[in-house]
């Protein structure tokens, strides 16, 4: 908030104040954009709060449209809760509402299931994707602990699959306690920009750390 004095005015003086706001990143490249939200028992359940109000503020920087940024949100523990596809009806306002919609599992973490849907149907054009369309780039998001039921082998070959057809990842580490080795099967090169650790037993994610990401994501 700055304050100004404007000029006397008939014998008064006039105090004006003007809120000065900084301006927020924006993205405005075309992108298939998915995310995976970690609802196994190793999340708690104020951890999963936590990530899909970091995967809605993350969106918000973003044009939301069938010609820009379209986004797909599913959560996978046991099972897999799929929040809207790209073929749904396309605006901030509903893929923020299929964010909040995903429930918290808190069972087994079959992250292999959710990389296999993705691999099988959700980037495909019968889905809404635009997969065979050079200038939209392909994005996976996974929001995770890095402790899958089948380990970091089968996280390695299924993102391997992806990687080889041009679909870039991006990993949030979402605890003090991560396993670093299947985060990094999740983390397209380099790391420094593909990665984020967060502790989020100790405090959410902070604005400037989403905007950062953000921003590397849109690079």
């Amino acid at each position: 908030m700055m304050t100004v004095t404007a000029p006397l005015i008939f014998g008064w003086l006039i105090i004006v104040s003007v809120a000065l706001t900084q301006a927020v990143f924006q993205c405005h490249r075309k992108i298939d954009m998915v995310i995976l939200l970690d609802s196994s028992a190793s999340i708690t359940r104020e951890q999963f709060a936590d990530i899909k109000k970091f995967a809605s503020d993350l969106v918000k920087h973003f044009e939301i449209s069938r010609n820009k940024t379209n986004v797909v949100a599913l959560a996978f523990s046991q099972t897999i809760q799929i929040g809207r596809k790209f073929r749904d009806d396309t605006s901030t306002e509903t893929i923020l509402k299929a964010i909040d919609g995903l429930n918290y599992e808190g069972s087994s973490t079959k992250l292999h299931t959710a990389l296999t849907l993705v691999n099988e149907q959700i980037l495909y054009r019968f889905q809404g994707a635009r997969f065979y369309d050079k200038d939209v780039r392909k994005v996976v998001i996974v929001l995770t602990d890095g402790f899958s039921s089948r380990g970091f082998e089968s996280t390695r070959d299924l993102t391997e699959i992806l990687k080889n057809h041009g679909v870039e990842f991006f990993s949030v580490g979402i605890s003090g306690r991560v396993n670093k080795d299947e985060l990094s099967e999740l983390t397209s090169q380099p790391i420094g920009t593909h990665q984020l650790l967060m502790n989020s037993k100790k405090s959410s994610f902070r604005k400037d750390q989403i905007e950062k990401f953000a921003t590397d994501i849109c690079k």
